[in-house]
């Protein structure tokens, strides 16, 4: 009898662990916007400016926005997707931009372990007309 208790309130604790919404813990946000001060470096062909903050938006649609504050101000619109460690990489994908599609690559980003801020960011993307590559290393402080 008494193990049957048991087990009931084991099963009921189960159900309720899989049903209700971020008590498993396995489930995700849909979308995100997170951003972070740090350190970093663009390189754009031969030409190299230090990175000081990014800002990342990820949509819920797998659209994302990235914005690298620098001297200038760099902004990559491309997609997102969780990788096989999702608990600690992003996959990010750049193919295009805003006025022809002349830009293709790609990179990482790492959240922190709360995942509602940056840790790191790393891409590397092909400007496809001028043949140049364009290399973003960051990290958060």
């Amino acid at each position: 009898m008494q193990i049957q208790r048991k087990q009931t309130r084991i099963a009921v604790m189960i159900l309720l662990l899989l049903t209700l919404p971020g008590l498993a813990g396995g489930q995700q946000p849909k979308s995100l916007v997170a951003s972070a001060n740090g350190d970093g470096t663009i390189k754009l062909g031969s030409e190299e400016f230090k990175i000081y903050a990014v800002t990342v938006k990820l949509f819920k649609d797998g659209k994302a926005e990235i914005n690298l504050v620098t001297d200038i101000t760099v902004f990559v619109n491309g997609t997102w997707s969780r990788g096989v460690d999702a608990e600690n990489a992003i996959n990010i994908k750049i193919k295009g931009n805003v006025m022809a599609g002349n830009m293709e690559g790609g990179g990482k980003l790492f959240l922190s372990a709360n995942r509602k801020s940056i840790a790191r960011l790393q891409l590397e993307v092909l400007n496809k007309t001028t043949s140049k590559v364009i290399k973003a290393d960051f990290d958060a402080k």
